[in-house]
């Protein structure tokens, strides 16, 4: 068995706050040698692309953003019969603006469990959550509606990629479309200067 690597890079840019995404697909190969030797290039392929921009929308004093536009639809392709997995990892754990004033990521009850957002009125932090309208959604772990109340939320910057999707089939031709949103809450008693907040989440997917 041998490991060949297909890369798609691609950026996603997204204002107040800003996110950039970085998607990597990875490809593996997988060649028969068993004697007698017949060597098949059966070769499991992968794509990825993310569109931007992604709009966190305003906040201003205390509140919520708003869901609307701050959505980013990932389109993954493979021929791998046996699917794919899709992680996602910050580069920091906070945003930051031009006057280094950050907001926190998001800090739930287990750091790798999604969960009901609930930030606390002192805090300021964002967050990530899988959308219920992707192509493999899986509502046990992401909760069954794209709302701060109806879904569920994670950090972005845990150690490791973070798993949000696994697939364990191929795809139709036309891809599965997994629908990611960020959200941001600053809290009743506390002060989050304005400006645009930005963060880089790395987007990887890979043949399973």
């Amino acid at each position: 068995m041998k490991n060949k690597k297909l890369l798609v890079s691609l950026l996603c840019l997204a204002l107040s706050p800003l996110f950039t995404f970085v998607g990597t697909g990875v490809a593996n190969a997988a060649v028969d040698t068993e004697a007698p030797v017949v060597n098949l290039g059966v070769l499991a392929t992968i794509a990825m692309i993310c569109p931007s921009p992604v709009t966190m929308g305003s906040i201003t004093g205390t509140g919520q953003s708003a869901l609307g536009t701050n959505s980013t639809t990932c389109n993954v392709i493979t021929n791998s019969s046996t699917g794919y997995k899709l992680e996602w990892q910050a580069g920091t754990a906070t945003m930051t603006n031009a006057n280094a004033d950050t907001i926190a990521a998001y800090t739930p009850t287990s750091l790798t469990v999604p969960e009901t957002w609930s930030v606390a009125s002192t805090a300021s932090e964002w967050g990530g959550h899988l959308g219920a309208l992707s192509t493999t959604p899986d509502t046990t772990t992401w909760g069954a509606a794209d709302t701060y109340a109806g879904g569920k939320w994670l950090q972005v910057n845990d150690a490791a990629g973070y798993e949000i999707i696994r697939r364990t089939t191929d795809t139709l031709s036309s891809g599965d479309n997994e629908v990611i949103f960020f959200g941001a809450e600053v809290g009743s008693g506390s002060f989050q200067p304005t400006g645009t907040y930005t963060v880089t989440v790395t987007m990887t997917a890979t043949t399973i």
